[in-house]
């Protein structure tokens, strides 16, 4: 444990550019070496395995040698989605041209791909494993559409036994980088995520891999349900005639007034919504200016029996939710 701690203190001594360290070729174990302090923190802040947090950037960004990790500090190869406001970078992936968040540095990456994880109810249920179990971790990523590799959790758990990553997750540090075998690169502590993160809008080009399409728009399911993701120029009227069915009964599957419009980035459900939630959580913190019939359509849960199992009434769907409010999704 000394080892450990002698060795986060020397590494978050140095303050300098995290692009630095992607100018030259490294290797794996200075990879390792570079990076594990930023790891290390944001396993005390959020409960991510360290282990799982090196292993995905070893993955991803080829230990910090892929172009687009040159370019943009991007170490996750997470890509800009609709509310991205910050900087961009344009690199071939699964299309050519597609648009990528660009950091100013490689901290600043770490902390976002934490923010990602936390702020996506997708997620959710790995939190509940403790932070040394890399494999249900591992396993949980995949399973939760993390990647589309189907051996994305061996490959992660490949790399972190192979490098002795879940040392780690119990602050101890693997031999090859404690006896100095490697020398870490230099890195700034960057932006903190914060306590308390914002609502994400749903990304309406990339959320998941739709169903089907009708008029060039993604068909998707969430919780089982099909659903679209509405646009800012949307009405119910024309999202009923694009679904090809009345619009009193689209308002109605979507719990909305005769006066409502839908909003930008919300899941539109094109037949009833379910009961509970099915994927894989069972609580929600609010944040923000949340409301229960906001979550119902996030979570494709029917507002009545979301209210009820709460000790709500439906005609409270549109009151603002106290922040911090643990509001049950079964």
């Amino acid at each position: 444990m000394k080892t450990f701690v002698r060795y986060v203190m020397l590494l978050a001594s140095v303050f300098v550019s995290g692009s630095a360290v992607a100018q030259q070729e490294i290797t794996r174990e200075e990879y390792i070496a570079t990076y594990a302090p930023l790891a290390v923190e944001q396993q005390q802040r959020y409960g991510i395995p360290a282990s799982i947090k090196l292993a995905q950037g070893i993955l991803e960004s080829q230990y910090g040698n892929s172009e687009l990790a040159r370019r943009s500090n991007n170490h996750f190869g997470i890509k800009c989605k609709s509310y991205w406001t910050g900087d961009t970078v344009r690199y071939d992936d699964d299309a050519k041209g597609e648009c990528f968040r660009k950091y100013r540095s490689v901290a600043e990456s770490y902390a976002d791909h934490s923010k990602f994880l936390v702020e996506s109810p997708r997620y959710a249920k790995l939190f509940t494993l403790k932070p040394t179990d890399y494999r249900g971790w591992a396993h949980g990523l995949k399973a939760a559409g993390y990647a589309t590799n189907p051996h994305y959790a061996q490959q992660l758990i490949r790399i972190i036994d192979d490098y002795e990553l879940y040392l780690f997750d119990e602050g101890e540090v693997p031999s090859y980088v404690a006896a100095g075998n490697y020398v870490p690169g230099k890195v700034e502590s960057g932006p903190q995520v914060a306590e308390t993160v914002a609502v994400e809008k749903v990304d309406i080009d990339n959320y998941e891999v739709s169903v089907y399409s009708i008029g060039g728009r993604g068909i998707f399911r969430n919780n089982g349900v099909l659903c679209l993701v509405a646009r800012a120029d949307d009405t119910y009227s024309s999202l009923a005639r694009l679904l090809g069915i009345p619009e009193k009964r689209l308002r109605r599957y979507n719990d909305a007034s005769s006066s409502a419009f839908p909003t930008e980035g919300e899941f539109i459900y094109a037949e009833p919504k379910r009961n509970a939630f099915s994927g894989g959580a069972d609580m929600h913190r609010t944040v923000g200016h949340q409301t229960l019939r906001s979550l119902s359509q996030e979570y494709g849960i029917r507002l009545k029996k979301l209210a009820g199992i709460n000790g709500y009434k439906r005609s409270q769907g549109d009151m603002p939710l106290p922040e911090g409010a643990q509001i049950k999704l079964l």
